[in-house]
């Protein structure tokens, strides 16, 4: 019996290229080369239970394959929420919103359970001390980037649709310390997304509470350095994170156009990538005279 259950357990290893390969999945390993935003929230979306099936093998990489596809498809409830605002429908935007959080939430739980193979602790990163977090941060490994990454993305994405939460909020810190080492261990990682962090970070806060927009374009040049300025969504940052709050108009138009005008294979490869910094260009630029107009009128009124 022993053996039959090793003999099936490795038989069904062995398997698992072709399950991943089959039409379901095999789609979602190309997902990034998919300029076709619809086809790629479809695609992540109808493979979620299967990616969760998989991952309970306990297999990393499928765990890490797990946590970045539930934080990419809470992505696109966010675009859906913001857009649900945009219209005036809150019902709807709220859905989303609270959709979103879920998601990121399961994102976080898988990325954490792939830090588990190498620390334990990663199971109680969220309500271990401080001082305790920082010391587990400096034993995570180069070979850790991955799943370090993705679950300080998706506390920190969790963590900014809850903004009126305190008790989430105050986790902030923990996210900042796991980019940081993230910065330290490999800056590359996933066209630098870890400087787009910071970008947020320092960009999407007041002066008084820590905000610096010239801290956050910094990191948004650093972004550009490291992909020849090809990977867009830089731009779109540096219009949402640096313009805006500068109150650019002029940057903030320019930054946005030069996304829409750009060819769309401007990143071989990652067309999922260059679409989605279109799409989300296009909905800011086309609420310009809104924003900008907005914060005029608060400074007359003061």
């Amino acid at each position: 019996m022993i053996y039959h259950k090793f003999f099936l357990r490795i038989g069904f290893l062995l398997l698992l290229p072709i399950l991943v390969g089959g039409c379901g999945l095999s789609k979602l390993s190309k997902i990034q080369q998919e300029g076709d935003l619809a086809v790629v929230e479809t695609t992540l979306e109808k493979n979620l239970k299967t990616l969760e099936r998989l991952a309970k093998l306990g297999n990393k990489s499928l765990v890490v394959k797990t946590a970045r596809a539930f934080s990419s498809y809470s992505g696109f409830l966010e675009d859906r929420m913001e857009e649900a605002e945009i219209a005036g429908d809150f019902e709807t935007a709220a859905e989303m919103r609270a959709q979103a959080i879920e998601y990121y939430v399961q994102s976080e739980m898988y990325a954490f359970k792939a830090l588990a193979k190498s620390n334990k602790t990663f199971l109680k990163a969220r309500t271990i001390g401080m001082e305790v977090f920082e010391n587990l941060l400096k034993k995570v490994e180069k070979e850790d980037v991955e799943p370090l990454f993705w679950a300080a993305y998706a506390v920190g994405r969790g963590i900014s649709l809850q903004k009126d939460d305190p008790m989430q909020v105050i986790d902030l810190a923990r996210v900042e310390l796991m980019m940081r080492r993230v910065l330290e261990l490999d800056e590359t990682f996933y066209f630098g997304s870890a400087h787009l962090f910071y970008a947020v970070y320092y960009g999407d806060r007041s002066p008084a509470i820590g905000g610096d927009p010239e801290r956050a374009k910094e990191h948004i040049d650093k972004v550009d350095e490291i992909n020849d300025g090809k990977f867009l969504m830089s731009k779109f940052y540096l219009a949402r994170y640096y313009a805006y709050p500068k109150m650019d108009v002029e940057l903030y138009k320019k930054s946005l156009q030069e996304v829409l005008d750009a060819p769309s294979d401007i990143l071989p490869g990652e067309a999922a990538a260059t679409s989605l910094a279109k799409s989300r260009s296009k909905r800011w630029l086309s609420q310009i005279d809104e924003l900008f107009d907005l914060e005029m009128e608060e400074g007359e009124i003061e």
